[in-house]
């Protein structure tokens, strides 16, 4: 099954503006080769402003294996390169609104155990979001 893995800090963002709004100030994280600033995350998780459409890639799933996915780049704190995952829509969703399953959690935080990092090293997936056994602490809330 398809794996998240580590590249070059130099090719995730590299301090680009984000894609919706034109924040600036850091490594944004990236979908589908787009830099999207925490607060556009958060408004995208929360169902305001323009939804995200884009083209899936035939890779399969790094968390289910299904195949269609986008590619997922973030920059974890105290590390010297970005991870990459392909994500199907349901998985972006998820992770992006901090609203992944203990199974999909776990499965993640696996895979970066394995790349030499700690769950909390990553923003959506930090001990403020997930309890250790994988709950949702504190999911987007969605605006009616």
């Amino acid at each position: 099954m398809a794996r998240a893995r580590k590249i070059s800090a130099n090719s995730a963002s590299a301090h680009l503006p984000c894609s919706r709004c034109q924040a600036t100030g850091c490594h944004w994280d990236q979908v589908a080769g787009k830099p999207i600033c925490p607060d556009c995350q958060e408004g995208l998780a929360q169902g305001v402003g323009e939804p995200l459409v884009e083209r899936t890639e035939k890779k399969p799933c790094v968390v289910c294996g299904r195949v269609g996915s986008l590619r997922f780049v973030t920059v974890p704190l105290e590390f010297r390169a970005a991870v990459e995952m392909d994500l199907c829509g349901d998985h972006v969703r998820a992770l992006i609104g901090r609203r992944l399953n203990s199974r999909a959690f776990q499965n993640l935080r696996g895979q970066l155990q394995d790349l030499g990092l700690k769950a909390e090293q990553v923003f959506l997936l930090h001990e403020a979001f997930y309890d250790r056994h994988g709950r949702a602490l504190q999911p987007a809330r969605e605006v009616d």
